[in-house]
């Protein structure tokens, strides 16, 4: 992939922090400001086996659009497990993930850079600091994934029973039957789904666009209760796209209404997808060539001492002065 032609929608990894005057006296350090530029990343979210996406209700979640019903997969289902994964990425090189997930914490005397990382510059952050709230707006944000077929052809149900260890349905401990029964649902294997993930005011150094390439990863257990399937997800990338500006099309909703009438399989749905996104932005990377940099990267990745080990371990104290000078 030409990395090259991304770099005017890329920030300097050696620029990440700005200063501001107060009064022509005092100054005050933080985020570099953003500029004209936007990088989306459009991906296919396929179930290779049954997926559970739902929030509190029993039932798959969904929504009604333009009136039909469709799978919606919140931002979160995707972006919690691609987060952890970036964290377990920065340990392996032992260049941060020094909390848990959801966990962040800093203690008095602490340097924000001791929660702060790369992962937190990407998929965003947060930690209660004495009275203080410390919040790190991630420079990547993840749309909804729609389903490009109407939930009743992407759903099925299971009916499960919790049995006694014995398998009978007589709970010992209460002495009557026991009634924990109940249905699953499920997103069925092959079902495809539409996701946008979008960097916008040119905020993503090159390094942290490879870190987010390689937390995708190539497949994974998405959403909820997924003990119960493994790995249930496997990520297409349909293509790269950059402009000044971000067009409506880069909306799930609207590359839906683009080709929902149409009976694509997944290569054919990469190649409408790309065509239609391709005519939007000045740069349009196939998603053969996206891939085939992840690919390169997760092998650099594996091997010690590569030129990716080595840019990650540069841009770490790069990284952590912001963080230090901002949160000071």
């Amino acid at each position: 992939m030409n990395t090259q032609a991304l770099q005017n929608y890329l920030a300097d990894i050696n620029h990440l922090s700005d200063q501001s005057t107060v009064d022509g006296k005092k100054y005050y350090v933080h985020p570099k400001l953003k500029n004209l530029g936007c990088i989306n990343l459009v991906v296919i979210r396929e179930a290779i086996a049954p997926v559970i996406f739902r929030n509190a209700e029993q039932e798959i979640t969904d929504i009604e659009f333009d009136g039909e019903v469709y799978v919606r997969a919140v931002p979160n289902k995707f972006k919690y497990v691609e987060r952890g994964r970036g964290l377990q990425i920065l340990r392996a090189l032992g260049v941060g993930g020094k909390q848990a997930q959801n966990k962040t914490v800093l203690y008095k005397g602490q340097q924000p850079a001791g929660a702060f990382d790369l992962n937190a510059l990407v998929f965003g952050d947060s930690a209660n600091f004495d009275s203080r709230v410390l919040p790190v707006k991630a420079a990547v944000n993840y749309s909804d994934a729609l389903s490009l077929r109407p939930k009743h052809l992407c759903v099925d149900e299971t009916f499960h029973n919790r049995a006694m260890e014995d398998g009978t349905l007589y709970d010992a401990e209460k002495g009557k039957n026991s009634d924990n029964l109940f249905t699953r649902h499920f997103i069925k294997p092959g079902t495809l789904m539409v996701q946008v993930l979008s960097s916008r005011g040119k905020m993503l150094p090159e390094i942290a666009l490879q870190h987010l390439l390689l937390s995708m990863g190539m497949a994974g257990a998405y959403g909820g209760q997924t003990s119960v399937t493994g790995t249930n997800i496997r990520t297409h990338v349909v293509g790269l796209y950059a402009g000044p500006f971000e067009t409506a099309l880069s909306s799930p909703y609207e590359l839906l209404k683009k080709v929902r009438d149409q009976d694509l399989d997944l290569m054919a749905m990469q190649a409408t997808l790309h065509e239609l996104l391709a005519a939007e932005y000045e740069v349009a990377l196939q998603g053969s060539e996206v891939t085939d940099y992840q690919q390169g990267l997760i092998a650099a990745f594996n091997q010690s001492g590569s030129d990716l080990e080595q840019a990650y371990k540069a841009a770490a104290p790069k990284v952590a002065d912001l963080f230090n000078a901002w949160f000071q």
